[in-house]
């Protein structure tokens, strides 16, 4: 199995820290994770999420890390494609500048936002957000693998023939991946040969289906994006490891609460009514029960939770490899754990636990 950190680049409120101790902290912590083992770091894409992420242009944070690391993975965990919210070329051009800059180390996920607040303030139409995604990621691919991009004249996107450059130094290209968060996601990412990374809520109840219908679909793509398969899926969850239970269940168990409840307040807008391509958040948001504190506090039970002693998060750990996760993704820099305790819970995640799952 392989291992991840992902980064919303999260900071609770504004007394808790600045943006730039924020983001210095988080450089840091990618540092450490390469240091004891990780393969994947990973960053998200968001706008306007006030506390929940800073991480806005993952590509520049991504840049940093790349120039502070030399060997694990660079992951946009996801970029977002619908066109609005950058035209298709310059997230190419981005795109293969971090490859090289990482020297060939980038995996490029992609998304459509599961937000009102973000697709909104793009004047994106959520109907159209799929539809868009699936459009341009192939563009995408064109542009990084043809000397001159033979250009498009799609229903989303148009673009005459141009030389876009510069082109990714991996050949042919970095590894696809898709943000999967509902269940007909996973079966969209492997018809387009694309990874998995299951950020969905409903998980991980749900992961033995979604893993099942993604590994047979994507037996055989049905709308390969890009010139090879990329047959992995990783799923998301969050991690803190501490010494002690009580340690870990106290400032993992509130972190897990304040996550959620921000994820609450992101997901109520779909509540009002059912928006075509976004039905099952719609039904999500309308479940009183899914965010509730007591709900919660059972999934620390759960038997996959990923907070607790080194031996608890190793059982959890072991569950999602039973299921035949490819990687397991881990939230560390969530609520209000601190900086100190974020790398001591990695380190300790890097010696007890990830040795157990190597060849």
């Amino acid at each position: 199995m392989k291992f991840g950190v992902i980064y919303e680049v999260c900071r609770p409120d504004p007394q808790w820290a600045t943006e730039e101790e924020t983001y210095w902290q988080a450089l840091e912590q990618c540092v450490l994770a390469e240091e004891v083992g990780f393969d994947h770091v990973w960053a998200v894409e968001h706008h306007f999420l006030e506390n929940y992420s800073l991480c806005s242009a993952p590509e520049v944070f991504l840049s940093a890390v790349a120039q502070n690391t030399t060997r694990i993975r660079i992951g946009h965990g996801v970029r977002l494609l619908p066109v609005p919210f950058s035209h298709p070329a310059k997230t190419a051009a981005s795109a293969a500048v971090l490859d090289i800059m990482s020297r060939g180390r980038l995996e490029f996920g992609a998304g459509r936002s599961i937000t009102e607040q973000e697709l909104g303030g793009f004047g994106v139409e959520p109907g159209d957000s799929r539809p868009m995604l699936e459009e341009v990621l192939p563009e995408i691919v064109k542009m990084w693998t043809n000397h001159t991009y033979p250009g498009a004249d799609g229903p989303y996107f148009s673009m005459p023939p141009r030389v876009v450059q510069p082109k990714p130094l991996q050949d042919p290209h970095p590894p696809l991946w898709m943000a999967c968060t509902q269940p007909t996601s996973f079966e969209i990412a492997a018809n387009m040969g694309a990874g998995a990374l299951a950020f969905g809520l409903g998980l991980p109840g749900d992961l033995a289906e979604a893993v099942k219908t993604y590994k047979a679909s994507i037996a055989q793509p049905q709308k390969q994006a890009g010139l090879f398969v990329n047959d992995n899926f990783a799923a998301a969850g969050m991690m803190f490891c501490a010494p002690e239970e009580q340690k870990a269940r106290e400032m993992g168990g509130a972190a897990q609460l304040w996550y959620a409840a921000n994820a609450a307040a992101l997901f109520a807008p779909w509540a009002r009514a059912e928006v075509p391509g976004y039905e099952w958040y719609h039904q999500l948001a309308k479940d009183p029960t899914l965010f509730e504190a007591e709900s919660l506090q059972r999934r620390l039970d759960d038997g996959m939770s990923l907070v607790g002693t080194p031996d608890k998060v190793l059982a959890g750990v072991q569950r999602y490899a039973d299921l035949g996760v490819d990687q397991l993704i881990c939230i560390v820099q969530v609520g209000r754990i601190g900086h100190d305790d974020i790398c001591d819970s990695l380190r300790l995640f890097g010696k007890e636990v990830m040795p157990r799952f190597r060849p």
